[in-house]
Parts: structure tokens; sequence; C-alpha cells
């Protein structure tokens, strides 16, 4: 049996899609050759990017979202059946991060943080899985973080944000795997996007210990998530369910150190 990993055919639902992770997903998702819908709080980046699916020869959508409220996840999700009749594959990319002491969290960073990462994915997976689990078919990848596998001080909401989209990702693939739905997740490294660009712009962080845990030398891209993303979209990757796999350049293998 030949591998398929196209998506000729499929429609598929990018949180966060105007920029960064998700937009570079959206754009592979085209190229190989499904229709996109993207959702995220700017309407301007979000015509963009449909802007250049439509240069791929392929259908683009973009829908207004904010994921902290259900009522627009449930709309993107009505508006994109009404258009486009089916819902083969969600990503949930979006996300939101906030630093500092543990001690300086506030109740309204800590909501903003796990509203947006854990509340606002579980409710897009419950309303594009209403549709999935009819068709018995689906595909589901939520975007996690190398923070899914190992703590980082200082990043404590977001720490635990992550961490529960490990397990909201293997619960969910157990519940619906009788579907014959996928939900499986990948967990980026330290990719170069807006979210954590100012990291590399303060040198004092990135040292000669920031570099020890990045054992391919590199900070990752946008593009290096791609292949991740098509594989568990497609027929390929039918028999794996429930993963989180790390795009990461090892670094959650563990510290190469000093030579």
């Amino acid at each position: 049996m030949s591998l398929n990993f196209s998506l000729d055919g499929k429609i598929a639902i990018v949180t966060g899609g105007g920029k960064g992770i998700g937009k570079q997903i959206a754009l592979a998702y085209a190229r190989s050759g499904a229709d996109v819908v993207v959702c995220g709080r700017n309407a301007e980046t979000l015509d963009e990017t449909v802007e250049e699916i439509k240069k791929l020869n392929r259908c683009g959508l973009g829908i207004k979202t904010d994921i902290q409220k259900i009522s627009d996840i449930k709309s993107a999700v009505d508006k994109t059946i009404a258009k486009f009749g089916h819902i083969d594959i969600l990503v949930n990319n979006a996300g939101v991060n906030r630093t500092g002491p543990s001690l300086e969290v506030t109740e309204e960073t800590w909501d903003m943080i796990l509203d947006t990462n854990v509340k606002g994915m579980f409710f897009f997976c419950q309303a594009v899985g209403r549709y999935m689990i009819k068709q018995k078919r689906g595909k589901i990848i939520n975007i996690g973080s190398i923070i899914s596998k190992v703590g980082i001080g200082y990043n404590v909401p977001y720490s635990a944000s992550k961490g529960a989209v490990n397990l909201l990702t293997k619960a969910l693939a157990l519940e619906w795997i009788k579907n014959n739905i996928q939900v499986n997740a990948i967990g980026p490294g330290y990719v170069i996007t807006d979210q954590v660009r100012w990291i590399f712009q303060k040198t004092k962080l990135v040292d000669k210990s920031f570099i020890y845990r990045q054992p391919s030398g590199r900070a990752g891209t946008v593009e290096d998530i791609e292949g991740a993303a098509v594989f568990l979209a497609s027929e390929a990757s039918d028999y794996i369910n429930g993963e989180m796999i790390f795009v990461d350049g090892a670094s959650t293998a563990g510290w190469v150190g000093p030579e």
C-alpha cells in the first residue's frame, strides 16, 4: 500500500491562521490540496492569509473569531459547514502567553491564558467533533509546546495550559477513536514567531546556556512545522492517535552540554 499524504478534497480549519505557525500550516494544507478556513481575532491578517491561499488555487475563508467566546467558535464552525458541507481537519493553533514571576500572576492573566489555550481549544474540538462523529472520520491536531513535556519557570500559567493540551489530546483520542477520529498534537520547540521573537532580541537570554538547550544549534522556523502538520492531517497517519510529535531539534531529548 502506498502512503497517501495528499489532502485533495479536504476542508481544514486552522485557528490562529493569520500569522506565524497557523498561517504556515494553512498554506501547507492549501499546497497539499485542501481548502482552508482560517480563524483569528485580526481580520486583516486573516484576509492576507486567504489571499495567499487563493494564489495556490485553493478556496480560502477567513472568519474573525475570538476563541475565548464559545458563541464565536460555534459561529465559525456553522459558517464552515454552510459553505463547504463538511470538516475533515481541525488545527487548534491559537494561543497566548505572558511571562513573569508566579507571585505577580493575576487572575486576569491566568484566565486569559487558560481560557484561550485550553478552554477555547476544547470547545473548538467539541464543536467540530459533532460533525466529525456524524461523518465517522476526522483529524484534529492540537498545537502544544515543548513545555507540554518540561516545565519552565517564570511561565507557570502557560506551562499549565500546554501540559493540559497533552492530556486533552490523549483523552479525546481515546473517546473518539471508535468514530475513526484521530486526535494528535504537535509540540514545537523555540520557533521564531512574533510571540517569542523578544527572546532572541534579549541577548542576555540567548547565551551559552540557551544554546545548550538547542542541540540542533538553532531555533526553529515556521517552515519546520509543516511536515508534521501535513502528515497528521493525511491518511498516512491513520494509525497514530493520542500522540504529541515534538518538532524541536531534539530539545526535549536532553541537553548536549558544553564540549
